[in-house]
């Protein structure tokens, strides 16, 4: 039997608001060792460790930049019975480590590349990946 999205998604760990600064975002982050938030703006937003970085290493004010200012609006989203395989070349395709999971309007959860990897090789079982060294 082949693997779904909901045998390896994960559950939301951090939601934020398009006006928390960048400052609070990296640090919402860090705290729930995730890559990835959901910014709660109409339409759906996400915002992730490589935005924080390009703003960092752009010179942004962390404390002036909103995480709406930097987040990617309307992400793609699949849905949990998603062949793993093809949320897997989705991600390829679009070059991100995370995708939504839903349920028509509902956001159900997330599946990470991390956790992906973890499940596939075999290291860990599903929904048993630890969170990354240093994290």
């Amino acid at each position: 039997m082949s693997r779904t999205v909901r045998d390896v998604m994960a559950d939301v760990k951090v939601t934020l608001s398009p006006g928390d600064s960048l400052r609070d975002v990296a640090k919402a982050l860090a705290s729930a060792r995730t890559g990835l938030g959901i910014v709660d703006v109409e339409g759906g937003g996400v915002i992730t460790e490589r935005d924080v970085l390009r703003a960092i290493a752009g010179g942004t004010d962390l404390d002036r930049a909103s995480a709406g200012d930097h987040m990617t609006a309307h992400p793609v989203a699949v849905a949990p019975d998603t062949p793993l395989d093809d949320a897997c070349d989705l991600m390829i395709a679009r070059g991100v480590r995370h995708l939504l999971v839903s349920e028509g309007d509902t956001l159900v959860g997330v599946l990470n590349m991390r956790d992906v990897v973890g499940v596939l090789s075999g290291v860990a079982t599903l929904g048993s990946v630890p969170p990354a060294r240093g994290s």
